[in-house]
């Protein structure tokens, strides 16, 4: 009778190295099933911020809410590239100064990368405008040491100008030192162009150089 209840229970084929083995334990939690989180456009846009101010990629999972893995492969799918960031006086020389110098002329005055500048250029919605773009056109290319060093105005009293304006003459040197004229202009031509530039009435600016603020 005991045998017959011990062989119910017992594998006979069991043997001893195999009681030694720890048998896995059975438990009725039952396994949660693995969601996927899909990024939101807030989310992605807050990434986009901490990852370009040099936040650490523990401290974006803090913020975040996600793993770090999961943050590393968001950065990589949006193409991010987080470059060393600009004082607030080279951003703003390349905003003043990158449509006219170019993304090479930005690099070599703020001894930056090319890559760098091309990226805080479309971070700051930079753009280099076209040649049509500008009253008169004018070179897409305009190089630094294109650009005036030192003007005067010269009267030529000529007997048949209407005023001082009309008889004045703007001569523009390369050098701060006297040097050979690069190139001249008629003054009143000048006014002209501002008037028309910044909307008003043509002789305006004309009028202001003459006669003082009250003429505008």
């Amino acid at each position: 009778m005991e045998s017959s209840l011990l062989s119910s229970h017992v594998d006979l084929e069991c043997s001893f190295s195999d009681l030694l083995i720890k048998r896995p334990v059975m438990t009725e939690e039952p396994l949660k099933p693995n969601t996927i989180r899909y990024w939101t456009d807030d989310e992605i846009s807050q990434l986009k911020i901490l990852y370009r101010k040099g936040t650490p990629f523990k401290e974006m999972s803090l913020i975040l809410n996600r793993t770090v893995t999961a943050i590393n492969s968001k950065i990589k799918q949006l193409n991010l590239v987080r470059c060393k960031a600009l004082s607030a006086e080279q951003e703003l020389f390349l905003i003043k100064n990158y449509w006219l110098l170019g993304t090479e002329g930005c690099a070599k005055k703020l001894n930056r990368s090319r890559s760098a500048i091309v990226y805080y250029a479309r971070l700051l919605n930079l753009k280099i405008p076209t040649r049509d773009q500008y009253n008169p056109p004018i070179y897409r290319k305009l190089l630094p040491y294109d650009m005036a060093k030192r003007l005067s105005i010269l009267e030529r009293k000529s007997p048949t100008s209407k005023d001082r304006i009309e008889d004045s003459v703007v001569i523009l040197y390369d050098k701060y030192r006297p040097s050979k004229p690069m190139s001249a202009f008629h003054l009143d031509e000048l006014c002209l162009a501002l008037d028309r530039h910044f909307g008003r009435r043509d002789g305006v600016t004309a009028n202001a150089l003459l006669h003082g603020y009250k003429a505008v």
